[in-house]
């Protein structure tokens, strides 16, 4: 064993040491100053992961692989709606009924307002139409049928609802829309764009393309997108739009615009 008295040390030695021990109690600190932070993170994703692993009264995954569920299509809908005897309390609100005793029979072909003042019960009576909610006692039927009888998609989606204040998502308007039916087809978007009075809206937009809009490019697009374009208007839209776009381009050329 080396005798300390005779070890010598360089001075770079003594350097690489001092900073090491600066360094080191740098970083310590550092982490320590973090742990009141990783500890509120550790409780926040406890709350987190406790309501994800909260299993859900109306599961529409499991209720759907349920054979015996009634399965019903816009077709062959009526449109008859009657709750019976309905009793319902938000989970969040357990010491306060919002409807007691709700005892109502909507005619197909019927139209009926709810009115009342705020809390009364009107967007709930839709939450439950579309199950959002079950209620704590009674029962609500379509077509006579109990809609807990049915299946969840399929009643879903013979049940339109259109909130006051609807959410757009980040995307284009087509994608918008194919959220209510993801396999439509490009003529049922136009369909329900013009049915929901939206395709002026729609078309005034300015969408940033950067085609150029003289008659000749816009022909040239036309015809160069033939394919998609008549999936989605039909041929003869297609024809009718075409013999205006070549119309226009005989005008340019007679005004000397190329």
């Amino acid at each position: 064993m080396e005798d300390p008295t005779t070890c010598k040390v360089s001075p770079e030695d003594v350097f690489i040491a001092l900073f090491a021990i600066f360094f080191g109690a740098s970083h310590v600190g550092t982490a320590l100053s973090m742990g009141p932070d990783i500890a509120k993170a550790g409780i926040a994703a406890t709350k987190v992961f406790k309501i994800i692993e909260q299993p859900s009264q109306i599961n529409a995954i499991e209720i759907d692989n349920d054979s015996k569920k009634k399965r019903i299509s816009v077709e062959n809908i009526k449109g008859k709606i009657e709750f019976r005897n309905v009793w319902f309390r938000y989970p969040t609100r357990t010491d306060d009924f919002v409807l007691k005793g709700l005892n109502l029979t909507i005619n197909p072909n019927e139209s009926v307002a709810l009115v009342g003042e705020s809390g009364c019960g009107k967007s709930t009576f839709v939450n439950m139409m579309m199950r959002f909610y079950d209620p704590n006692f009674g029962e609500i039927f379509l077509d006579d049928i109990n809609i807990k009888d049915i299946n969840l998609h399929d009643l879903r989606k013979v049940v339109s609802l259109v909130m006051q204040e609807p959410s757009i998502f980040n995307y284009s308007i087509l994608e918008n829309i194919l959220y209510g039916k993801l396999n439509a087809s490009n003529a049922e978007v136009m369909e329900v764009a013009n049915r929901a009075n939206c395709m002026e809206f729609i078309e005034k937009q300015d969408v940033g393309t950067g085609i150029d809009e003289t008659p000749t490019n816009l022909l040239k697009e036309m015809e160069g997108n033939q394919g998609p374009i008549v999936k989605m208007i039909g041929q003869k839209k297609f024809d009718e739009e075409v013999a205006v776009l070549k119309l226009l381009v005989a005008q340019a050329e007679k005004k000397g615009d190329f």
